[in-house]
């Protein structure tokens, strides 16, 4: 895997800040396309523009002068004036006139004057502002997501937040600052939102933003102390978007599988971040402070270092830090996914009171020791990491009085920037320690794990549940997966119907990977909490279109031992070798418990009742919706282990399906209380 440092992207990520282009300034006549222009019969995005001059005649002013690339001798006034799919978050002239004046004043630019203004700044305000949809409709704001599954003109996420007015009216911010003053304006290529503030996403690098901000000074300097800093420059792989496929359309060996392959392979990064106030009230103000607060509440072995060598990764000072620290870039709607799990309503997706359940994810932090935060989604739309939850057995709504509070996460820093160019920090109210607690209790569980929480660049490049497009991916895409034949073909399908919608099929999370080709990849498995013995469960949808793999589990990815005979994933519950009835046909729950013991025997479980694969029926209901055993013995914590899967058939058609993994710790599966049936 390459490694992009500061020096590397640095030119190019702040194209933005230099001089792109120098275009005759003489030529009155613009080089477009006649044909790509509609005979409209309503305004245009432009004429809407130009119909409301004491609101939009400084952006104007701006569009006339940006270009749309390097090579275009056209101007984004008269892209906005041609057919096409556009989202557009217009300044109006006191967001422009306020922004350009502040940067004047501060030495940054030399004049106020729009038209003298340096080319990269204008281009700058006018790309932040524009979304191009494609052959997609454009956001309407029923649509917005947090971030919007569109990156901007500027290759940049729009974020998307919302707050109650005095009079308890809901207010939209687009990336935190800019309020929506006007929404939904119509027009022929798309929609108009104004906003009152420019947009200017920061060009830092995410631990660079936590350093500037006031209130995060102390986690900031622990950053340049441990090293963390440099580790977290990365931004974009460069070499990926010169290959062939990069942003290209692809259909598959049937030639019916249509997919696209994502434009661009993001490096980026998410950091919890103690707040100044939350570090000082534990005592700590700086490293040696901080040292003596680990030598009484962390939880590390015996080979931790207490020197002052703060950038080894075996110092516990420089463990703390790590332990903050995930390598994917994590905006506050994919944190975690409320989806089609038990209960779930998507009547209201900003609601949180129409989540019937908790949702979780398993985030593998940074650094050698390879350990795991936990991050749970409550009711109320709030998120906790490392939170202690015991759950009724036939609700499966959390039993308050049995549940400990985790770490709070908090969406925004008030009125600083979270989002950086690299990623996003995220502001916690209290310490996050690796104590004994987080291993032996809080991750004493089963973990059920979506395949996309285990590929990072997928999730940084905004291709989760992103209905765009199916998904292709090149075999040197992820870096969790070392190894990939040319001939296979890794796609990743987002169920069209949206999150909790009944009208069709939907696996875990609403989302799914179909892997055909006479497939062979291995994949690196997330850490084990701590050593012992473990079952992996393969989460299955039998069906007469799949195949079968043979599959391989190890520490060495070069040489993996083979586990069992094949997995035919043709196989589902009416098969005698599965033994599945419906718990309503057995009855009683002796009859179910015993009957999961005899398909446990076989290999298989029942699918979870936790989520609905299809219209509101339970997985546990569905007959081919299935967990397979397929791995069980020692794992040990810190090591890195291995899966690898590859067909025994020679049949380009065939499809294996690969949606969730479960990690589940003995104590779970064959403990003194029975495992639930979620």
């Amino acid at each position: 895997m390459k490694i992009f440092n500061k020096t590397q992207f640095h030119p190019v990520i702040l194209m933005l800040l230099a001089v792109c282009s120098v275009v005759s300034m003489q030529s009155c006549k613009e080089d477009i396309d006649d044909s790509a222009l509609y005979t409209f019969t309503g305004e245009t995005m432009i004429d809407h523009l130009e119909n409301h001059p004491d609101t939009f005649s400084c952006y104007l002013t701006l569009l006339k002068r940006v270009h749309p690339s390097n090579k275009s001798v056209s101007t984004m006034y008269e892209l906005l004036s041609a057919r096409g799919n556009y989202t557009c978050f217009a300044p109006n002239n006191e967001a422009i006139t306020h922004y350009v004046d502040s940067l004047y004043q501060i030495g940054e630019e030399t004049t106020n004057d729009l038209t003298q203004i340096s080319d990269s700044l204008a281009q700058a305000i006018v790309f932040n502002t524009i979304i191009e949809n494609g052959n997609n409709s454009a956001y309407e704001s029923t649509s917005f997501q947090d971030p919007m599954p569109t990156n901007n003109m500027n290759d940049r996420p729009i974020r998307v937040t919302y707050s109650a007015d005095e009079n308890g009216n809901t207010q939209i911010f687009i990336n935190i600052h800019a309020k929506v003053i006007e929404k939904d304006v119509e027009v022929e290529n798309g929609y108009i939102h104004v906003i009152d503030n420019v947009i200017s996403p920061s060009n830092a690098t995410v631990a660079d933003l936590i350093s500037a901000t006031d209130n995060t000074q102390i986690f900031g300097d622990l950053l340049k102390t441990t090293g963390w800093d440099m580790k977290m420059t990365n931004y974009r792989d460069y070499s990926y978007d010169e290959k062939d496929e990069a942003g290209t359309t692809y259909f598959g060996s049937s030639g019916s599988w249509e997919g696209k392959y994502p434009e661009h392979r993001y490096l980026k990064y998410t950091v919890f971040v103690e707040t100044d106030s939350v570090l000082e009230a534990n005592g700590i103000t700086d490293v040696e402070s901080l040292k003596q607060y680990l030598k009484e509440h962390a939880y590390y072995d015996s080979n931790t270092s207490w020197g002052d060598d703060y950038e080894n990764e075996d110092n516990a000072v420089n463990q703390f830090v790590a332990y903050h620290c995930v390598a994917i870039g994590l905006s506050w709607s994919n944190m975690v996914m409320w989806s089609n799990e038990y209960g779930y309503s998507n009547a209201n997706l900003n609601d949180g009171s129409t989540f019937r359940v908790n949702v979780w994810e398993y985030w593998e932090t940074m650094g050698k020791h390879r350990r795991t935060l936990k991050v749970t989604g409550l009711r109320n739309n709030r998120r906790q990491i490392n939170r202690y939850s015991v759950y009724n057995k036939t609700t499966y709504r959390e039993i308050a009085s049995q549940c400990e509070d985790g770490i709070e996460v908090l969406q925004t820093n008030g009125q600083n920037d979270n989002e950086s160019l690299n990623g996003y920090y995220f502001p916690i109210n209290d310490m996050l320690v690796w104590t004994e607690k987080v291993p032996n209790k809080v991750l004493n569980e089963r973990m059920r794990y979506d395949i996309c929480s285990l590929l990072p660049e997928m999730i940084s490049a905004g291709c989760r549940l992103n209905r765009t497009a199916s998904w292709y991916f090149t075999p040197d895409y992820f870096e969790n997966i070392p190894q990939m034949s040319d001939q296979t073909e890794f796609e990743y399908l987002s169920n069209t119907a949206g999150a909790g919608g009944s009208g069709s099929w939907l696996n875990y999370q609403s989302d799914e990977f179909n892997i055909r080709g006479v497939y062979d990849f291995v994949m690196k498995l997330p850490p084990v909490p701590y050593t012992g013995t473990y079952e992996i469960r393969y989460g299955v949808n039998a069906n007469g279109n799949r195949g079968m793999a043979q599959i391989y589990v190890g520490k060495n990815p070069n040489n993996l031992p083979a586990i069992g005979i094949p997995l035919d994933l043709r196989i589902g519950g009416g098969n005698a070798l599965v033994g599945w009835q419906s718990d309503a046909t057995l009855g009683s729950e002796d009859a179910i418990n015993e009957l999961d013991k005899t398909m446990r025997l076989n290999g298989y479980m029942k699918g979870p009742k936790y989520f609905c694969p299809g219209a509101g029926i339970p997985g546990r209901d569905c007959t081919n919706c299935l967990r397979r055993i397929i791995f069980t013995g020692q794992l040990e914590a810190g090591e890195t282990y291995y899966i690898r899967f590859k067909s025994v058939l020679s049949s380009t058609q065939t499809e294996f399906f690969y949606d969730y993994l479960e990690l589940v710790p003995k104590s779970i599966y064959n403990g003194d209380i029975a495992e639930d049936k979620w």
